[in-house]
């Protein structure tokens, strides 16, 4: 009984084995199924034309799917899928996710291969298609696409010629085209006539002649006695079936050898320059000349017989030539770089190319270029200006423009400076001295700025404000890097950075002399010498210039109660109105050094002095005129003068040089 229980309990445990197995088979079934299902999308293709659809094939490259008939089942995101037909050419098409579910493929037509030859076989062969150019070469060959076409040939030897083909699908064409030999005539003449003709290396009888040919390239050869032979070749082709030569024959030439001295000149035959050794015709006269610059040239006539040799010597004889120099001022005579002497100079010259320098210190230099010759004097002129006047004569502008500084030019008169005796307020130091001038002068209107310094200096502030704490040294050094920027003897001789001289015939720039900056304060365009830069009278007007006003209160000691200027400190330089000869800033703003030494000892009282510089001596140098600082009205008077030595803020200054 018990083992009847134990193989049915065996039993259901197999029955329940079996369902659970089948079980899980049909649900692993299911799950592929619809997992297919969920990963697998498909995609239609129709392939155009309907010829190649018939024979359509498809090819998956990469990528995960397959194809039940023309429909491609992709696996993940796509693939690479290769469409092909027979006599059609393959053509890859991408399917993705964004790939419609239908694909539509068209498919090219494979091309004919299409082979074209000519009888007969020539090189150089011009194929055309339809009219156009494809190629140059003894053979055609290429792909068609189908259709209908036209191969023409060319060749200069041949007529014309085409073929009309029919490119099938596939296709395959093989042609001929017979070519057809063009024919014309080959005309020879030559001078003299009677020469022996050979053509292709056949003899064809003497000039003039005329041989029938097909087209193609002929070989010539003329001939004639006592002759050099001429060799050509003559192509007869479909543009020229006529061609004609007309040959000038050269006699036979002879040779000759030329020796020269000095070389590097000119060998000339019959006035044609020639190679050395020389070819000529042979039994006709020849002139052979050699000639070289600088030498007197020298020429022999020769005739020689066919195929002479024969050797020429010609050793040139220096040519020489009287020259003159003269100039304007007596200068040092630079020929070539040497100096040969002072002018004026007359001297004998090889008959060369030359150049000449005049120089002179302090002159622009003057070159020429000249020739001397045997057969004249030769007068070389020049005229030599100094370098300021060389260069207006150009037209430049002066440097002192560019800096923007405006000079005014004057024709002082005489007059005395100083102050009278009664003349309220006058110092002891203002001495009466009698000045007259010998030459104009050009003073700058405005006093130079800071910025104008800085262009000296190379470094500074680049403002319209007045320059100070400028020494006098620094001033005339100034102004004699102006007389250098314009080629101007400087006026001031300078040893260490400190003036030690001066040069009173330069016309470089310096500063205004004392009398000429009282000249242009106190006369310059009145009928009477006045006190003020203004004139006369005690009063000043409104912003008459840049003095000690109200703001300088509790500032100073002295100011000018009741008057304002608008300015506490200095002023850009133009600020106020120009007083009568177009200067600015005469009787304020900042002081200014003029170019004399100071001095309490008068100079003598009765005497004229012209172009005054003042004492030759003294303690520190003048400063003329009132500044921002300036509070008393006496001390605004044109006749004040004071002697500093050192620099100071309210101290600037002005340039001039002479006209002449």
């Amino acid at each position: 009984m018990a083992t009847l229980d134990e193989a049915i309990e065996k039993g259901r445990r197999k029955r329940r084995l079996m369902a659970i197995g089948f079980s899980v088979s049909i649900l692993a079934l299911l799950i592929i199924y619809f997992g297919w299902l969920f990963l697998t999308k498909g995609y239609s293709f129709t392939v155009k034309p309907t010829e190649a659809a018939q024979t359509q094939r498809f090819a998956v490259n990469s990528g995960i799917g397959f194809f039940i008939d023309n429909k491609y089942y992709a696996v993940g995101s796509g693939g690479l899928v290769a469409v092909s037909a027979d006599k059609y050419q393959t053509k890859e098409v991408q399917v993705n996710d964004n790939s419609p579910s239908t694909i539509e493929v068209e498919l090219e037509p494979k091309p004919a291969k299409v082979t074209i030859t000519t009888e007969p076989g020539a090189n150089d062969i011009v194929w055309s298609v339809n009219g156009e150019q494809r190629e140059t070469a003894s053979t055609f060959e290429g792909e068609f696409a189908p259709g209908t076409y036209t191969v023409s040939v060319s060749h200069p030897a041949y007529e014309p010629a085409s073929v009309a083909i029919e490119a099938l699908i596939d296709g395959k064409v093989e042609e001929q085209i017979r070519l057809t030999p063009i024919s014309g005539t080959i005309s020879i003449n030559s001078s003299p006539a009677g020469a022996s003709v050979t053509l292709d290396g056949n003899e064809v009888g003497s000039t003039p002649v005329t041989v029938a040919k097909v087209g193609g390239d002929y070989p010539v050869v003329v001939n004639y006695p006592g002759y050099e032979p001429i060799t050509d070749t003559v192509s007869l082709t479909v543009r020229n079936k006529e061609p004609k030569r007309n040959y000038r024959l050269q006699p036979v030439q002879a040779t000759v050898n030329v020796l020269v001295s000095p070389k590097g000149g000119a060998l000339l035959v019959n006035g044609a320059p020639a190679k050395n050794p020389i070819s000529v015709d042979a039994n006709k006269e020849h002139v052979i000349r050699y000639e070289k610059a600088g030498y007197i040239k020298q020429s022999r006539t020769i005739k020689l017989g066919p195929a002479e040799n024969q050797q020429l010597t010609f050793n040139l004889d220096p040519e020489m030539g009287d020259v003159a120099f003269t100039a304007n001022e007596p200068s040092d005579l630079y020929i070539n770089g040497q100096k040969q002497g002072t002018t004026p100079l007359r001297t004998t010259l090889q008959a060369l190319p030359s150049e000449v320098e005049f120089r002179k210190t302090g002159y622009r230099t003057v070159k020429q270029e000249f020739q001397p010759s045997s057969d004249r004097l030769v007068n070389v002129k020049a005229e030599i200006l100094r370098e300021f006047d060389a260069r207006r004569k150009e037209g430049r502008p002066l440097f002192v423009s560019t800096l923007g500084i405006e000079m005014n030019r004057l024709s002082p008169k005489k007059f005395t400076m100083g102050s009278p005796v009664n003349e309220p307020g006058r110092g002891r130091n203002e001495h009466q001295v009698k000045v007259d001038f010998s030459r104009d002068v050009w003073i700058s209107r405005h006093e130079i700025t800071e910025a104008q310094f800085a262009a000296f200096k190379g470094s500074g502030s680049k403002t319209k404000m007045p320059v100070t704490n400028v020494s006098w040294d620094e001033a005339a050094l100034f102004t004699n890097w102006l007389s250098e920027q314009e080629g101007l003897q400087p006026f001031y001789k300078v040893s260490n950075g400190k003036v030690v001289g001066t040069d009173a015939s330069s016309r470089g720039y310096r500063l205004p002399t004392e009398a000429e900056w009282e000249y242009i304060a106190k006369i310059n365009r009145r009928a009477d010498s006045t006190i003020y830069v203004w004139g006369s009278q005690e009063h000043l007007r409104d912003k008459q210039g840049n003095f000690a006003d109200e703001s300088a209160k509790g500032q100073q000691t002295f100011i000018l109660r009741g008057y304002n200027d608008g300015f506490a400190g200095k002023a850009p330089v133009g600020s106020f109105k120009a007083e009568r000869g177009g200067f600015f800033d005469l009787d304020g703003n900042v002081k200014e050094w003029v170019h004399d030494s100071y001095t309490l000892n008068p100079p003598d009282l009765d005497r004229v002095y012209t172009d005054y510089l003042g004492a030759a001596r003294g303690n520190g140098h003048v400063v003329k005129g009132a500044s921002y600082k300036t509070g008393r009205m006496k001390n605004i008077r044109a006749s004040v003068r004071d002697g500093e030595s050192a620099s100071a803020e309210d101290i600037g200054f002005r340039i001039a040089r002479y006209h002449e």
